[in-house]
């Protein structure tokens, strides 16, 4: 799928530090790993951040420079493709990272902005990743032609595993399952695996207000003492 976002192989230093500021560097080369060992989620746990990971899922960076040009920075760094151009989406002299993946009934893979360390020349390094998200989630301009770009969703792991787990969540893609997202900016990102794959229950039972009514008489007339004939 990054072979649908990458363009031609550049130079860091020559192509993107003249663009962006030389304290990006850090910002720029960054490593993505999920671990493959799952958490066990706990009410402890219910203000930390977590995403959908959406199945064959694959991190990246995008830097946009101070001139509008977009750059994906994977194991190396290129340009990315015109259909992946975030000039007009996101603002100038930003970095971001997102999610590359299939939606259903689209032959483009989409990319999901799910985070960033800078915003329009504003550092957002010592920022929670719900606020990354929030300040980013202002500046996103989204565009009718470019529906393969996107904002991803992030909130708190309560919420998500909760959805998740009663298959309250709707989306065009597969899920794979909910990770949790890092706090704090890193040159190596890693985010745990909070869910199986599969949901651990089915569909919440509807309540059925007849059945009930005559559950709760039956119980009453067992507890009502009897009178002797």
């Amino acid at each position: 799928m990054l072979d649908h976002v990458q363009g031609v192989e550049i130079s860091i230093l020559t192509d993107v530090l003249s663009h962006v500021h030389a304290g990006n560097l850090r910002s720029v080369q960054q490593n993505f790993i999920v671990d493959a060992e799952e958490l066990e989620h706990s009410r402890f746990d219910a203000e930390k951040p977590a995403t959908i990971l959406p199945k064959r899922a694959c991190f990246i960076c995008l830097i946009v420079d101070t001139k509008g040009n977009t750059f994906v920075s994977t194991d190396k760094m290129y340009t990315a493709k015109m259909h992946y151009s975030l000039r007009t989406i996101v603002p100038n002299d930003s970095v971001v990272y997102a999610l590359v993946f299939t939606v259903h009934n689209c032959k483009r893979p989409v990319l999901g902005v799910f985070d960033a360390s800078r915003v329009g020349g504003h550092s957002l390094s010592q920022r929670k990743c719900i606020e990354r998200h929030a300040l980013l989630h202002q500046a996103f301009k989204s565009s009718s032609r470019y529906p393969h770009i996107r904002m991803h969703w992030v909130g708190h792991e309560r919420v998500l595993v909760h959805d998740l787990q009663y298959k309250r969540v709707t989306v065009d893609f597969d899920i794979d399952c909910a990770v949790r997202l890092s706090d704090t900016l890193s040159e190596c990102m890693r985010y745990a695996r909070l869910i199986p794959k599969e949901p651990l229950t089915t569909l919440v039972p509807r309540l059925n207000p007849t059945k009930m009514l005559e559950t709760f008489k039956a119980k009453r007339a067992k507890l009502t003492p009897q009178t002797p004939p």
